[in-house]
Formats: structure tokens, C-alpha cells, sequence
């Protein structure tokens, strides 16, 4: 009887399948972990604008004078770390939110033109006489366009930082 082991050939065929298998893998970890972070992006949003509301039952909207949000007037960037002012370090110290709600990427800031930001915007406007906000963030799976926040307080905001999500609420 003779002993036959496996030839150069089938190795390779066998090598080459586990590779293939293997990119394949990859691909859709990478595509399930972005589902997963806007997942966590969605239901970060609705908190922050459920915070939001609770603070405006209790202390009034954030406006200025109100001595929360960035750029002292309430609307701007959503971020514990990114001014020592901010809503989210005002909300903690008012007792509407235990924990700091921070983007799953962990961005702390974002500039002008940055579509790959991935943090949270607040905008306050009235619109037909009603006091209204909106919480804004990025989500990765969802194409962008131009007019993702059209009729909204910052229109702009999809252009500038690609925000493409937002919760509406009325405070």
C-alpha cells in the first residue's frame, strides 16, 4: 500500500479558498460594525433630545443667557470634550443625563468640510411660531446628498459636516 499525502496543487486550491472565505469575512464585520455604531448614533440622538426636552420642562430651552451650549445661544456641537461650556456638561450637571453621550467613532470635534464627522449638533429655530429643536448626527451606511437637512434650523450642516440624521422635537 502506498501513502499518499496531499500534492502542491490541492494545497494551494485549498489555501486560496480559506483566503477568499476569509476577505469575505472581513467585508462583512466591517459593513455589521457600521450598522452598529449608527444603531448606537440613533438611540444616542433620541436621548439627547429626550435630555433636552426634560431640561427645557425644568430650567427653560437652552438660549442664550440659559449658560448652556456652545457659542452661548444653545445651538452648536453636542460634545462633553469639546468646550468646557458645552450642552452635554450642562445636562450632566442639571441631572438630565448620568454619563457623557459621545459619537461611537470616540470624535471629539470636527471642522468646517469634514463629511467624516461623526458627533452630535443641536439647532433651536422657531418655525410657524413654534420653538423647535433639532439633534443632529452622521451615519455611516446612509448616502449623503445635499439636502439631507433641508427644512431644517442648519441646512446647511449636511454640506459643511455631512450630517445626514436628525430627531425634531418642540421645546
Amino acid at each position: 500500500m502506498r501513502n499518499r499525502g496531499f500534492t502542491i496543487v490541492e494545497l494551494l486550491i485549498v489555501i486560496v479558498v480559506i483566503g477568499i472565505l476569509s476577505s469575505i469575512s472581513v467585508v462583512s464585520y466591517n459593513g455589521v460594525q457600521a450598522n452598529a455604531r449608527d444603531t448606537a448614533r440613533k438611540s444616542d440622538v433620541t436621548a439627547i433630545a429626550k435630555a433636552l426636552q426634560l431640561y427645557g420642562g425644568r430650567y427653560g430651552p437652552m438660549t442664550v443667557g440659559s449658560g448652556c451650549g456652545s457659542g452661548g445661544n444653545g445651538n452648536g456641537w453636542f460634545n462633553y470634550e469639546y468646550s468646557p461650556s458645552s450642552m452635554m456638561r450642562c445636562l450632566k450637571d442639571k441631572g438630565t443625563v448620568t454619563s457623557d453621550i459621545i459619537d461611537p467613532s470616540g470624535t471629539k470635534n470636527c471642522g468646517s468640510g469634514d463629511l467624516k464627522c461623526y458627533t452630535y449638533m443641536k439647532y433651536s429655530c422657531t418655525l410657524s411660531g413654534q420653538p423647535t429643536t433639532y439633534v443632529y448626527a452622521n451615519l455611516e451606511t446612509v448616502a449623503h446628498t445635499t439636502t439631507d437637512t433641508d427644512g431644517t434650523c442648519a441646512s446647511t450642516i449636511d454640506t459643511l459636516y455631512g450630517m445626514n440624521f436628525f430627531v425634531k422635537f418642540e421645546e
